[in-house]
């Protein structure tokens, strides 16, 4: 092989080395410069609000029931087979209306009997009345002629001895009337209670009894009513217990809230009702330790029936201001709750200018009540601090963030620490 050949090739490689030597440190270098430069961040668009204090009292909800103002179950008092029935199941009767009356034919035939007692009475009276007058006017002739010596005085004491005998008739006479009087009074009685009438103005239950039913005296008194009555009237009572530890923050005439569950009423929205404390028992409960209250609320339109549950939320403390933010901004885990804070500082911008920025920081919190769309934080969070709300479920640790536009606006420009080229 020839000299200058090999001269060739050897000059060769070293020019393609050299280029590929230069051409690995200009790339080295250029790895570098992206490596060195601040990596594009895109922010995260939020809603922010600011925790703010607000008043609040704490509460304790409870479950009360509802109790109409007047409730009787009515029962016969005397026994007998029923003739009429005035109701139908679920009627509202008014007072004195004819609820249940009885067969009462014997019982008139009684009281005709006991009328004619009476007349037989009133006629005795008027015979010993007669001879009482009578032996009145004897005595005094027998007395006129005694004092003429005209007769002896035996006969002017057998005159006055008639005369207290008839005297005696007649108040046994009249005994007899009145006996009569009371025996017709007693007849009476019954026949009334052989007609059951409403003793207000009352919803009446289910129908139990029936025309040709034969009621017994002792119907009723294993519980089970002939008629219940339920008062309509434009306020129901509702009784709730309240534990014995709060019992010194009720008081009569205090006004409670209370709420009615949609889900009770077929058709209707849950809505809120005002009650007013109207009787406190005297006693609490040896088994759970809870006092029995008892509130009036308006019922006017007999929305309330008796037997139904409601809702209660009684005072436990006194107000006092309470830091809340909305309820979206907390983020739920099984550990614990947390927001992501919003803080605001200066980093260098893309021409090493220091800009204002926005990160989010996690923080851990205390809640307590739900009021509406807020929350309170009973710990972690301070009054003014600012927190995010929408969009805060995409954020980390660190995150930069920018303020959400209104709909219909262009976001707000928001320094993101990147240079205008971007890395390669």
């Amino acid at each position: 092989m020839k000299a200058s050949t090999i001269a060739l090739g050897v000059g060769t490689f070293v020019v393609i080395g050299t280029l590929a030597g230069g051409l690995a440190f200009v790339k080295a270098g250029m790895i570098r410069a992206a490596a060195s430069a601040p990596a594009f961040e895109p922010p995260s668009a939020v809603t922010i609000a600011e925790a703010r204090t607000m008043p609040w009292q704490p509460t304790s909800d409870l479950v009360g029931t509802v109790i109409a103002l007047r409730s009787v179950n009515v029962q016969s008092e005397v026994a007998g087979t029923v003739r009429m029935v005035g109701f139908e199941s679920g009627d509202v009767v008014e007072p004195g209306q004819i609820l249940l009356k009885l067969d009462d034919r014997t019982t008139l035939a009684e009281l005709r009997s006991a009328e004619a007692e009476l007349r037989f009475a009133e006629a005795d009276v008027s015979v010993v009345e007669a001879q009482a007058r009578l032996a009145q006017t004897e005595l005094k002739r027998q007395e006129s002629a005694a004092a003429s010596n005209a007769t002896s005085a035996i006969e002017v004491e057998r005159a006055r001895a008639e005369l207290e005998r008839v005297s005696a008739e007649v108040l046994r006479a009249k005994a007899a009337v009145d006996e009569a009087q009371a025996r017709i009074e007693e007849v009476k009685a019954r026949l009334d209670k052989l007609v059951i009438r409403a003793p207000f103005r009352a919803r009446v239950g289910l129908r139990t009894v029936h025309e040709g039913q034969y009621l017994a005296e002792q119907m009723g008194m294993d519980g089970t009513p002939i008629i219940s009555l339920q008062e309509m009237a434009d306020q129901i009572y509702i009784d709730f217990p309240i534990p014995q530890e709060t019992l010194s923050r009720v008081q009569i005439g205090m006004k409670v809230s209370g709420m009615m569950e949609g889900s009770a009423f077929a058709g209707q929205a849950d809505r809120q009702i005002q009650l007013q404390v109207a009787a406190i028992d005297s006693a609490a409960n040896t088994l759970t330790r809870n006092v029995r209250v008892r509130a009036l609320v308006d019922n006017t339109d007999q929305v309330l029936r008796p037997g139904m549950f409601v809702k209660i939320r009684v005072p436990v403390e006194e107000p006092r201001p309470y830091v809340v933010i909305p309820v979206v901004a907390i983020r739920h885990a099984s550990h614990a709750d947390s927001v992501f804070m919003v803080v605001e500082s200066q980093e260098p911008g893309p021409d090493g200018t220091p800009a204002p920025v926005m990160r989010a920081r996690q923080r851990f919190v205390k809640l307590g009540q739900v009021i509406g769309d807020d929350v309170i934080v009973l710990e972690g969070l301070a009054s003014g601090e600012k927190v995010a709300i929408s969009g805060s479920f995409k954020l980390r640790e660190n995150a930069l963030i920018m303020p959400a536009a209104p709909a219909g606006q262009p976001p707000a420009q928001v320094s993101t620490s990147a240079p205008a080229g971007g890395a390669e």
